[in-house]
């Protein structure tokens, strides 16, 4: 006993022998196909008052079903059956069943329609769909299909027509009654599902509602003429779509359709021109010609998909009645690249035009003219599917009845602010997956139309405050946001708060919206996030409080650092020498000339200072006051300060020889600090620098000192010609006072505030 409580019952392939009993009478539809019941008795369903719709495909597989004559399916209104029914008793079976709508016969493998083929279906008054596709029919004559009156649709795909207009049809008996026998074809397998739905693809509600519905796609209807589609009766759509088209169109084909409104010729390799262009690399192409479309007054849907038209004769499309225009999958990228402009109005003239789909066109670049050619009337437009990096926002400003746009699969990185002065008719904008990493400040401003906006599959990781407050102002409902990276930190704050608050509608948002970054929170939901650790007023503040005195500490530290630096230092010293109890010394008369200080380790630097400069200052050139060497005049036991003291008071002037070695010790850096404490007490400048290996180039000091007084900075010469010069040089540097030597620019100011000169440390 089946389920009492089902309406619909199925028990396709089960390897049943006849009709289940117990099918309870509130059943709607019974599906009894791929089986093996060999016969259909008058009981089997007189009990089925509410059936609908029935299955018979394949009830006995390839073998041949006995059914008897049943009126009690009073209410069946779609039928499903193949040529392995017993024909001679499934006529009966079809006279008596008045009400039957809908009525598949596919896998009949006959390969004529004749007169005789029909005739036990003329009395099915409310015949509206008839399915005879997934045959073997070569040859039909249309004109039958005239004694249907109420037949919308006639489906006649996946057959093998041919173009070639039925002027007799031989054996007129042979037909349906002969093909009794045959067993369906071992590779076709009928449909368990009719295009009559109007939710099928191939198929739109506005061509029911325009008139009679003809499927004649993947046949072998190469050519076309006149005479094609007389018989068929009053045809709103026409599907052509898949059969190979070889030859060209003009339009009077369709002259016995006069209220042709849907044209389908999706999946052609249309030669609309017959003209066969030789390019320069030896291949083969062809044009195609549109000019078939002035010929069709009624026209309102055309599908010219998927035809790889890239080169056509015809550079501007004429229509008055098209509304719809569906290109996709063609190459206008390949048109719009051609630097005369010539299809840049290829669509301007279909002046009703309000729908238009070139996706996947392999546009990489719209040319700022097609913006302006396009239909200034168009609601929809899509344009998915290229490779478009830039939309000029601005020229939507031209289509003030623009309702949807469609930019999703291309390469757009970023977008710019859409505000009134573009568009205010706009309501649903589809971004989705492109590569945009980031939106403007402001991003929609204005279009109080919009109310859906799809941003999934792109690279977001935030979006900035000022965004989301553009998006909350405007009438935005649902908001698209799944499939990007979003970083799920502090940064993200104000984001997730204003998903929390909004009205707006986020679909998926705790399962696709998720996060990217950091790693611990990759794969969470951005919603889940915890946001309590990122106000902790108390704590925030206390950072923020910390944070900010760093940084004005750090500023200000910087800048008098930059500004007073040796004021400073200055103040500094001045006061350690306070607290140590220093006084400032008036240095006696001088006993040395000049007190020479140098890096007594280096060998070769006490050997050139005895044997070089000794000589050169001492023996040589006027007589003077001896120098004051280390090795040669200190005393014994005195301790290091004392000596250098002692040493720089009595010597009128001080020269340091400096070496790599020598600056880095504390000899060094103490005989310069007590020369520059003369320099303060005294008002006396005693320094000269000899320079005899390149040290503290990146000095302050030495930069100050060679901008104050560049004479007292003596750098060894490097040519042994120049030795001379050198040592006549260095003579009259010791023996001049430096103050003789002071920049003029600096002179007067430096004469009266000596005690601001810098010191090296």
């Amino acid at each position: 006993m089946l389920d009492a409580l089902a309406a619909v019952l199925s028990v396709l392939g089960r390897h049943l022998d006849s009709v289940p009993s117990g099918i309870t009478s509130n059943a709607t539809e019974l599906d009894l196909s791929e089986n093996y019941i060999t016969n259909i008795s008058v009981k089997s369903f007189s009990n089925l008052r509410n059936l609908t719709k029935l299955d018979l495909s394949w009830a006995n597989k390839n073998h041949a079903v006995n059914i008897v004559a049943n009126k009690r399916l009073i209410s069946l209104l779609t039928l499903l059956s193949s040529s392995t029914l017993q024909h001679y008793i499934f006529q009966k079976t079809l006279q008596k069943l008045q009400s039957l709508r809908t009525l598949h016969l596919e896998g009949l493998v006959f390969q004529t329609i004749v007169q005789d083929t029909l005739s036990p279906l003329y009395g099915l008054r409310n015949l509206s769909a008839l399915n005879l596709g997934t045959n073997f029919i070569i040859k039909s004559d249309s004109k039958i299909f005239s004694k249907f009156q109420q037949l919308k649709m006639i489906y006649l795909a996946e057959n093998r027509l041919y173009p070639s207009p039925v002027k007799s049809i031989a054996n007129p008996s042979d037909g349906f009654h002969q093909r009794l026998d045959l067993s369906i074809s071992p590779y076709i397998k009928p449909h368990t599902d009719f295009a009559y739905d109007v939710s099928h693809s191939l198929i739109k509600q506005e061509c029911f509602d325009s008139g009679r519905v003809l499927i004649l796609s993947s046949n072998n209807l190469f050519f076309i003429s006149p005479k094609q589609f007389e018989g068929y009766g009053n045809i709103a759509c026409l599907n052509l779509s898949g059969n190979g088209f070889s030859a060209a169109l003009n339009g009077t084909e369709f002259s016995s359709l006069p209220n042709l409104t849907y044209l389908d010729l999706s999946f052609n390799k249309i030669d609309l021109t017959s003209v066969i262009i030789r390019t320069t690399s030896n291949h083969t192409g062809v044009t195609h010609n549109l000019n078939f479309m002035k010929n069709l007054p009624a026209l309102r849907v055309l599908n010219m998909s998927h035809n790889a038209i890239s080169i056509l004769t015809t550079k501007q499309m004429h229509s008055k009645s098209l509304s719809e225009l569906q290109f996709t999958d063609n190459n206008l990228g390949t048109l719009w690249k051609e630097r005369d402009g010539s299809y840049e109005m290829l669509f301007t003239n279909l002046t009703n035009l309000t729908i238009l789909d070139i996706s996947q066109n392999r546009i990489t670049k719209i040319p700022d003219n097609v913006y302006e050619r396009l239909p200034h009337n168009l609601t929809k437009l899509r344009i998915s599917g290229n490779s478009l990096t830039d939309f000029k926002w601005n020229r939507l400003k031209c289509f003030h009845q623009l309702q949807i746009l469609d930019l999703s699969f291309n390469s757009l990185s970023h977008v710019k602010g859409i505000n009134s002065n573009i568009t205010q008719s706009l309501t649903f904008l589809d971004l989705s997956h492109n590569h945009i990493f980031h939106l403007d400040d402001g991003f929609i401003k204005g279009p109080k139309s919009l109310t859906t906006l799809s941003l999934s599959n792109n690279k977001l990781t935030t979006i900035n405050q000022s965004t989301l407050l553009s998006i909350s102002n405007n009438q935005i409902k649902t908001l698209f946001l799944q499939q990007n990276p979003f970083q799920c930190t502090c940064y993200s704050f104000e984001f997730i708060l204003w998903i929390e608050n909004s009205n707006v509608k986020i679909p998926r948002l705790t399962t696709k919206v998720k996060c990217a970054t950091p790693e611990n929170q990759k794969g969470r939901a951005l919603i889940y996030f915890d946001i309590n650790q990122c106000v902790n007023d108390s704590q925030a503040f206390q950072i923020y409080i910390l944070i900010t005195s760093f940084i004005f500490a750090f500023m200000f530290v910087t800048t008098v650092a930059h500004l007073f630096y040796w004021d400073a230092s200055y103040v500094v010293h001045f006061m350690k020498a306070r607290l140590k109890g220093y006084r400032s010394l008036n240095s006696p008369e001088s006993v040395y000339d000049v007190f020479v200080t140098y890096d007594t380790r280096d060998p070769h630097v006490s050997e050139w200072v005895m044997k070089n400069l000794r000589v050169k200052l001492e023996e040589e050139g006027e007589t003077h006051l001896p120098l004051c060497l280390e090795e040669r005049d200190w005393p014994l036991g005195v301790p290091l300060v004392d000596n250098l003291t002692q040493s720089i008071q009595y010597s009128r002037k001080t020269l340091f020889v400096l070496t790599e070695g020598y600056v880095k010790t504390g000899v060094f850096k103490l005989a310069m600090y007590l020369a520059h404490q003369r320099l303060l007490d005294e008002n006396v400048d005693v320094i000269v620098l000899l320079m005899l290996e390149p040290v503290l180039q990146h000095s302050h000091f030495l930069r100050l000192r060679r901008r104050l007084c560049e004479k007292s900075v003596v750098e060894w010469p490097r040519t042994a010609a120049a030795e001379a010069w050198f040592w006549q040089n260095l003579r009259s540097v010791v023996r001049v006072d430096n103050q003789i030597m002071y920049n003029k620019t600096y002179s007067k100011y430096f004469t009266n505030n000596l005690h601001c000169v810098p010191y090296v440390s």
